[in-house]
This record gives structure tokens, C-alpha cells and sequence, in this order.
């Protein structure tokens, strides 16, 4: 079984933060999710360091959501999903829920999207 090197590490997590920033969020927009300084984000776009802990937890969740959907939405649909008001939300945005750690809520609308519930 072959063993993680952190260099490796550290490139998976700069392909996460640049997926994510591709997808629909800004570096600020990810860090204020993250619970961190922007420059971290910046960090870990460039390989410098890596998410541990609750802020890699976080950021995988939020992976997580922009690829789910990315199953439904370009790139801009994504954008404007999670911008936007949403009414299965009760008119709440899906950035401001995920920036307060209701990551449980987003999911469940994104869930019910897929499957053609809303």
C-alpha cells in the first residue's frame, strides 16, 4: 500500500481550491466558508500548506456540493444557485448557509434538486 507524501497532499488540496474557485466561489467566498484568513486559501491553492482538521473538513464539504452541483449546472448555474435566493431554502441564499456551517440544509436541497423534488 503505497504511502501519501505531503507534496502529493498539498497538490490534491490546491486542485480542490482551484476546482472550487473554477466552479463558483471567489478564494474570499471559500475562506469566509472555511472559517479562515484568505490567505490561507491562497496557501493552499499554491501547494505552500494544506487544510487539516475542521478546516479540511469544511472545504471537502464544500467540494462535495459544487460537485453535486456540477451534476445539474454549469459552471454558471452553479455560480447563480448558490448565490441566489433559493425557494426550497425559504428564500435564503445557499452562500450564506454554508458561510454560517449549515452545510446538512444545502445538501438536502441539492439532493432533492437532482432528483427532480423541487
Amino acid at each position: 500500500m503505497p504511502t501519501s507524501s505531503p507534496l502529493r497532499d498539498e497538490a490534491l488540496f490546491s486542485r480542490i481550491v482551484g476546482n472550487v474557485r473554477d466552479a463558483a466561489l471567489t478564494t474570499g467566498e471559500i475562506a469566509e466558508i472555511v472559517g479562515v484568513d484568505e490567505r490561507q486559501v491562497y496557501n493552499w491553492a499554491s501547494g505552500a500548506s494544506k487544510p487539516r482538521g475542521k478546516n479540511k473538513d469544511r472545504l471537502l464539504e464544500v467540494k462535495y456540493i459544487v460537485e453535486a452541483l456540477g451534476e445539474v449546472y454549469s459552471p454558471e448555474g452553479i455560480d447563480i444557485w448558490l448565490h441566489g435566493r433559493n425557494r426550497s431554502l425559504k428564500g435564503q441564499k445557499p452562500i450564506d448557509l454554508l458561510t454560517a456551517g449549515d452545510f446538512k440544509t444545502v445538501i438536502a436541497a441539492i439532493d432533492r434538486l437532482k432528483t427532480g423534488a423541487m
